[in-house]
């Protein structure tokens, strides 16, 4: 069972993709072993920036340059750990 933040970051994720990125997503078959990367969401380089800085803005957590190709290979679930690792916030 998810908590409260995980459920936020996960939506949030999605939101920002969908919505904000206008990048075409199906959300009702992305489950937390989606990959954000090829083979997945297929996100591209400049999406993943700015998914990570969006991020940063939204819970409060920080993303170093190098950190952000491996996001790419990071499954959905995997991320909304990563980010509640890193410190996040509500």
């Amino acid at each position: 069972m998810q908590t409260t933040l995980q459920e936020e970051i996960r939506t949030f994720v999605l939101t920002t993709i969908t919505d904000d990125m206008n990048h075409p997503l199906d959300t009702d078959e992305v489950t937390d072993d989606t990959t954000l990367g090829s083979s997945g969401i297929d996100l591209d380089s400049l999406s993943l920036i700015e998914l990570t800085m969006r991020l940063e803005r939204r819970f409060g957590v920080k993303f170093q340059d190098a950190d952000i190709e491996p996001v790419g290979a990071m499954k959905l679930g995997d991320l909304v750990f990563d980010v509640i690792g890193r410190g996040a916030t509500a």
